[in-house]
């Protein structure tokens, strides 16, 4: 953050050069400092965690307790945290068949919420000159956090669809293929009566706008709580920067009084900086299991033929 006057240059999708491409009038980018961060995330626990999978299973296979691997413990632990504390009470029996969806879901948006905390982008843009940035923090990009929220809205609307052919009482081709129609009737809650017949599709629509909007709060949520830690690490730095410029420039002309400022704003502003470091690694944490669960529920909510 230091290395530039823009505070908002760490949370902005930064595309590189000549990766741009513009198609019927839009800009398209095909490769940036998000989409780059993402792919390494994904490589990186596509490569390490069927390694530990691998090295837990060997361990458990010699010892009885499973016991004498530091990272088999630390895979176990996250996965009965999902399961536990996210499957289980959201999707009750049905956790099981989630759980490698949900735990997917759980490690990918923790690793790219933990990405923009390692120097690893203060590292890549010193060796390509700030050409080719690497490790900014993608859920700090509205457009990323969208993709994530579209994500959800698709796997509710897919087992919808799914489980309102399941239960239909039609030919499975037939209800699969008005399964729109099976699952958006079954939205609305039962109303006995003509009162329910009549308000039938009104309630319907009401709750496929409420499944809508329930997926754009995971995006607003998401996005706002980790672009406000960024930007507030950021202006802590720029604090610490221009009263070193302004201490500079004092100094080089004695017409003007030596400002001083610079060397008590710098040591509140780099304690301030450790402690917001340390409230981001909560926070992206936090937010990882927040938004796996309310994926959870909206799931086990609007995923079967009636609730």
């Amino acid at each position: 953050m230091l290395a530039s006057l823009n505070i908002l240059d760490h949370v902005v999708d930064t595309p590189w050069p000549g990766c741009t491409t513009e198609v019927w009038g839009m800009r398209f980018t095909w490769m940036s400092s998000g989409i780059a961060t993402m792919l390494l995330v994904a490589v990186s626990l596509a490569v390490f965690l069927p390694w530990m999978t691998r090295r837990y299973l060997r361990t458990v296979a010699v010892s009885e307790t499973g016991g004498g691997s530091l990272l088999g413990g630390v895979l176990e632990v996250i996965v009965l945290f999902v399961r536990n504390q996210i499957a289980v009470p959201s999707l009750g029996k049905k956790a099981d068949v989630f759980l490698p969806f949900l735990l997917t879901l759980f490690l990918f948006v923790l690793g790219i919420n933990l990405s923009g905390l390692t120097p690893f982008s203060a590292v890549t843009g010193w060796l390509t000159h700030h050409e080719f940035p690497v490790g900014h923090t993608p859920t700090s990009i509205l457009t990323v956090c969208a993709a994530l929220a579209s994500l959800a809205l698709i796997a509710i609307a897919g087992t919808g669809l799914l489980q309102a052919a399941r239960h239909s009482n039609l030919p499975f081709p037939v209800a699969l293929l008005i399964s729109p129609v099976l699952w958006f009737m079954k939205l609305a809650p039962h109303v006995p009566g003509v009162i329910g017949k009549v308000l039938l599709i009104p309630l319907a629509l009401l709750e496929l706008i409420g499944v809508i909007a329930k997926c754009f709060a995971l995006m607003v949520r998401l996005f706002a709580n980790m672009v406000a830690g960024h930007i507030m690490l950021a202006v802590l730095m720029m604090f610490i920067l221009q009263t070193l410029i302004a201490t500079y420039e004092t100094a080089l002309d004695p017409t003007v009084s030596n400002e001083i400022h610079f060397f008590y704003v710098a040591p509140i502003c780099i304690v301030g900086s450790v402690l917001v470091d340390l409230m981001e690694l909560l926070v992206a944490g936090l937010q990882a299991y927040i938004y796996t669960f309310l994926t959870a529920m909206f799931l086990g909510l609007y995923g079967e033929p009636s609730h």
